[in-house]
């Protein structure tokens, strides 16, 4: 998964520098620097064609996709409805069962499934009407920890 284009620190919009329970607009701009002021390193992809704005946001050893839904325009300070991360586990991997991910599906956060021979493991947060900081930085380390608890049970 390669997407490219403008880093997050180069991106438009204001300044994340708020404290921690403001609540921020919910655009893509917001989310992207939000995550580059905690470290992780985000790399934004326009919108294009049939293609919503998403971005690439690398977490450890981890390099997640990201994408906007529900949003106003394809913009980066346009607004959206939610923003979902997802991982998959490549051609080469273990090959899981729709018995093995629903058994994963009915005890965790995170929704695993199969499509075309690769497994996906996605989270979904809610930016419509804001968000704080923390509630993202909040999903964002659970959702690297279900990632974590993910690989444990059925790539270990």
């Amino acid at each position: 998964m390669t997407l490219s284009s403008a880093s997050a620190g180069g991106a438009g919009g204001p300044a994340v520098t708020a404290p921690p329970t403001q609540v921020l607009a919910a655009t893509p701009a917001t989310v992207a620097k939000v995550f580059g002021t905690a470290g992780y390193r985000v790399t934004v992809s326009p919108a294009s064609g049939n293609e919503d704005l998403s971005f690439t946001l690398v977490a450890g050893k981890y390099e997640l996709g990201m994408w906007f839904s529900g949003c106003a325009g394809q913009g980066i300070d346009d607004a959206c409805l939610r923003v979902t991360a997802s991982i998959y586990d490549g051609p080469d991997a273990v090959k899981l069962t729709v018995e093995d991910v629903n058994r994963w599906n009915t005890h965790h956060y995170t929704h695993a499934y199969v499509l075309e021979d690769n497994t996906y493991v996605d989270s979904s947060f809610i930016l419509r009407g804001g968000y704080t900081k923390a509630a993202l930085l909040a999903w964002m380390q659970a959702y690297l920890d279900d990632l974590g608890d993910f690989e444990e049970e059925f790539f270990k």
